[in-house]
């Protein structure tokens, strides 16, 4: 179906995938080579979204990849090798949310198993109940699950809210070059101050954006 029936005035948060095996030095990624640097200034980062949606009202979803066995992950086992028998698999350590991030027991848990968060997934049937047209996001990684989510978000005809220093890639490069693609049609890559204003009930389309990365 093209297009949603959802209010553009509802505003939700959107945390994507900030798990240990993607952003913790323990996790399966960062065994891998891939690691976010400074995980603890991004979680840090996100709570300040999720207090300013708490304090306004605003719902706060939090997003999860994971998968129940080896068979689930798909032809990514192919391509990420170290994904084959272990990370993000379900009831495992590496698949819970970072430690100090301000998650709830209310809270709504969208559990993906490929790189959108729409994908195969309840997230469009949660926005639609809680009446949101506009998602701000946050998370890792910048240049796959995000920008896939975002994307899918707009195809969705949802207004799309990325807060550039709430979300992370491993490779700096990919990962301005995803805000500066975001940028372009899809989202309004702006700075977390105007996020957090954003989801307060500051008004979306006067937004400024933040400087496309050089």
């Amino acid at each position: 179906m093209v297009g949603t029936d959802t209010d553009p005035t509802g505003v939700a948060l959107v945390v994507v995938d900030v798990q240990n095996d993607y952003c913790h030095p323990d996790g399966v990624f960062a065994s891998a080579g891939l690691r976010v640097e400074e995980p603890q200034q991004l979680v840090e980062q996100i709570n300040v979204l999720v207090h300013a949606a708490r304090a306004a009202g605003r719902p706060v979803i939090w997003v999860r990849m994971e998968w129940p066995d080896d068979a689930s992950v798909g032809l990514l086992a192919e391509r990420s090798p170290f994904l084959r028998t272990q990370g993000l698999r379900e009831g495992t350590w590496g698949s819970e949310l970072l430690d100090g991030l301000d998650h709830e027991p209310g809270d709504p848990v969208v559990v993906k198993p490929r790189f959108s968060a729409f994908h195969q997934t309840i997230l469009q049937d949660v926005l639609r109940q809680l009446a949101v047209g506009t998602i701000v996001v946050a998370g890792v990684r910048t240049d796959f699950c995000i920008e896939s989510t975002v994307r899918d978000a707009f195809f969705r005809d949802l207004r799309v809210v990325v807060a550039e220093e709430a979300v992370a890639g491993y490779f700096n490069e990919l990962h301005r070059n995803s805000l500066r693609v975001m940028g372009t049609v899809f989202a309004q890559v702006v700075q977390l101050a105007v996020a957090a204003d954003v989801l307060a009930g500051g008004p979306l389309d006067t937004a400024p954006a933040a400087k496309a990365p050089s």
